[in-house]
């Protein structure tokens, strides 16, 4: 019998900077913010622990504090039951987002049923490109240049004629959302504190996202200087999401187990998918991902009525808006990655998290998260309301 799944519960931690002086969670392990995030869910859903079945958590560095199947030893770290299971699971920057298709897939199919899905990433102690070895066979179906996420943002803004100056305003677009979903309490909900030391080195308790820029400046952006392409190009630090650490979870389980422990969902998860798009054109992943998800769905892309769209450059969300013909004022309406930080495995969790309390805050019946993925792959995921 098919089950449907909801989701019942969601946090995050606020994202911090991956700076090695000044990055909030500097001296705090990876593992540390997703066993908070599992804990914090658990409590947040009002579950029996004895009831969860698995955790399925998201990460693209498996390694050092994050290795050893870090959602075992999340799990255990949170105090859950020894009973419950769990499995990492990594899609690049989509990682999250597949951890909570999985588990969703397992329900569906009357398999695990209460799960836990998270995601983490700490990209100050484990940066981006440490010891990755690709194979040079994969340079027989791409270039080297396509690796480089960068250098497909700029490829997507010189192909598609996205101005450094459209770029920007985006950028500061995504600033001024954040800090007025900062301002109007719109994140108090959705993140939880978690210890970490101030940009002077003071304890503190983090609960506001470290790199969102009340003083983000057109002007001060316009001095920038290219980051990928010296002189030559348009993608600028301002306009590339900025490196950074952080944890997101989501209660997830049948509608069916939802009832049996009088638990209140706030979405269901109606469809998921996943595509792959040639490498150098990245970015665009969304755009295929978020067709196939409404096309499998039934459902228009009019009647959604709000999307996130994970902002790794400017250029990349740009091309994705203009090419889904989505109106801009339903994507993001918070602030994206270019304001709020992009920690890799974590961010899939993080934009859902975000959509669900957005769509809950505006009443909106539909929403899609929506991820582009390093090597050429795209994710995206549909989610309806529940009223309260």
């Amino acid at each position: 019998m098919h089950k449907n799944p909801v989701i019942v519960s969601c946090c995050r931690t606020a994202i911090g900077r991956s700076h090695p002086q000044r990055g909030y969670y500097r001296n705090v392990r990876g593992d540390e913010l997703s066993h908070a995030v599992i804990a914090a869910v658990v409590t947040k859903s009002g579950i029996d622990p004895a009831h969860i079945e698995d955790v399925v958590l998201g990460t693209t560095q498996q390694q050092g504090e994050l290795g050893g199947n870090v959602a075992r030893v999340s799990a255990l770290c949170a105090g859950l039951p020894l009973s419950v299971a769990g499995t990492t699971v990594n899609r690049l920057c989509g990682s999250s987002l597949q951890a909570l298709s999985q588990a969703c897939h397992s329900i569906a199919a009357g398999a695990e049923d209460v799960q836990i899905v998270a995601g983490v990433e700490h990209m100050h102690h484990l940066p981006m490109e440490k010891d990755i070895d690709l194979h040079p066979r994969l340079f027989e179906r791409t270039s080297r240049a396509a690796i480089s996420m960068g250098m497909t943002a700029e490829y997507l803004a010189a192909s598609l004629g996205i101005s450094r100056e459209e770029q920007e305003s985006y950028a500061f677009q995504s600033h001024h959302k954040a800090c007025q979903a900062v301002d109007s309490g719109a994140f108090e909900d959705e993140i939880i504190p978690h210890r970490a030391h101030d940009e002077g080195g003071m304890p503190i308790l983090v609960v506001r996202d470290q790199s969102v820029r009340a003083d983000a400046s057109l002007l001060a952006m316009s001095q920038l200087d290219p980051a990928f392409l010296p002189r030559l190009g348009t993608v600028t630090a301002a306009t590339s999401a900025p490196l950074s650490d952080g944890a997101a979870a989501m209660m997830v389980m049948s509608t069916e187990t939802a009832e049996k422990y009088s638990l209140q969902p706030l979405v269901r998860v109606l469809a998921t998918a996943v595509v792959g798009v040639p490498p150098a054109l990245m970015g665009t992943g969304p755009v295929a991902a978020v067709q196939k998800l409404l096309f499998r769905a039934g459902v228009s892309l009019d009647r959604i009525d709000l999307i996130e769209i994970n902002e790794a450059f400017a250029a990349q969300s740009i091309a994705c808006i203009r090419q889904l013909q989505v109106d801009p004022s339903r994507v993001n309406v918070h602030g994206g990655s270019l304001a709020i930080g992009h920690p890799l495995g974590a961010s899939g969790a993080r934009i859902c998290t975000t959509l669900v309390h957005a769509m809950h805050a505006r009443k909106a019946k539909l929403g899609v998260a929506t991820m582009c993925i390093g090597l050429g792959q795209g994710i995206a995921v549909l989610l309806e309301r529940i009223e309260l």
